[in-house]
């Protein structure tokens, strides 16, 4: 099956169903020949003045990163540290705006170009208004991966080492074992979502000799995904029912769109097999979270690792945090030591490609939203 990736993107949208999961089909055929189109509008066909260019400044930037944006042209105004008035009033002259903006501030926008996201999901961006004009946006994409695919093994081996049962030991001064543990070797897991969280995944599940599938609406040269994946599905519904009947453990690494929101519910829980895994490392509204429960309450999910929840934060008396077999953290697998520099140095070369008319780095499809 050759697709181009553009082709995916909209096979998917067309094919969705409100409210629940669309994920499906078979195996995407890799093919070298296959070309992958790229649908956004290049930057430099925009009627858009470089230079000078107003920077405006949601979030401060690190003093060698800001030095080096700075160095970059002395026609960049760059504005920071503002109070509300004086935030508010540069908003009308700013080209770029560093983090989300608000609906009622991009209202005040006049000359406003492009917004660099500083997170890699931008469903609180994706505002009417903010969507169907022509502001370019650009995301955090890959800048996290690293550390939130370490956290998704963190999150695996606390249930499959039985990690989380020994901690609760600690606190009653307790030396005793907590059930059967397992390791990964010749194990299945199964991501749902192959962009740059999936893959940083996936590379570290086959340094544990694990087999790798993963399900994506976009098509990949076999030199993109190289060796980290056994068989890639097309994102349909009998592709993802192929992914979860095979997995002993399933990754949620997809965006949360309007057409992902609700994807895993009580048909794909029972699909996966008895005794699996899952670990969410997206967004908690890509789960319905009754479902989830239900798989739990009844022994079909052997547990869950949940760096996301629905509602998110979860709620004191909520059930989910009863459940020993179920890991939770407080969002927090994107931090580490190196996360924000990378993403600083993706918006120092944004910039740099901006004032020269180049195409940016993680540009946002905005009608796919990601």
């Amino acid at each position: 099956m050759k697709q181009s990736s553009e082709e995916s993107r909209r096979g998917f949208l067309k094919q969705a169903l409100p409210g629940g999961i669309v994920l499906a089909a078979s195996p995407i055929m890799v093919s070298e020949s296959l070309k992958v189109q790229n649908s956004i509008t290049p930057l430099i066909n925009k009627p858009v003045s470089r230079l000078p260019c107003s920077i405006l400044m949601a979030s401060g930037l690190d003093e060698k990163f800001e030095k080096h944006l700075v160095g970059l042209s002395p026609q960049i105004e760059l504005r920071k540290d503002l109070d509300d008035i004086d935030y508010r009033a540069a908003l009308k002259t700013a080209n770029i705006h560093f983090g989300q903006i608000s609906a009622e501030n991009f209202a005040l926008t006049e000359n406003l170009s492009w917004v660099q996201s500083v997170s890699a999901g931008v469903e609180h961006q994706l505002y009417p208004k903010f969507k169907n004009s022509n502001v370019i946006l650009t995301n955090a994409k890959g800048c996290y991966a690293p550390a939130i695919a370490e956290h998704t093994i963190g999150l695996l081996f606390s249930l499959t080492r039985k990690i989380g049962g020994q901690i609760r030991n600690m606190g009653h001064h307790k030396w005793s074992g907590s059930g059967e543990q397992i390791e990964m070797k010749d194990l299945t897991m199964g991501i749902v979502g192959f962009g740059g969280i999936g893959r940083q995944v996936a590379r570290r599940a086959r340094a544990m000799d694990m087999r790798i599938l993963a399900a994506d609406i976009q098509g990949f040269y076999k030199e993109q995904i190289g060796d980290i994946c056994d068989e890639l599905y097309y994102v349909d519904e009998a592709g993802l029912s192929n992914l979860l009947e095979q997995s002993d453990v399933v990754v949620c690494s997809a965006p949360h769109t309007p057409m992902s929101e609700g994807m895993f519910g009580a048909a794909q829980f029972q699909k996966m097999k008895k005794g699996a895994y899952f670990i969410n490392v997206s967004r908690g509204k890509l789960v319905q979270t009754d479902a989830l429960l239900t798989a739990l309450e009844s022994g079909h999910l052997s547990g869950a690792g949940l760096d996301v929840t629905n509602p998110e934060p979860l709620p004191a008396d909520h059930p989910l945090w009863d459940f020993e077999n179920v890991t939770i953290t407080s969002h927090i697998s994107g931090r580490s030591q190196h996360s924000w520099e990378r993403l600083q140095s993706v918006f120092v070369e944004n910039v740099r490609r901006y004032i020269n008319g180049q195409p940016l780095v993680n540009q946002v499809d905005k009608e796919a939203g990601f």
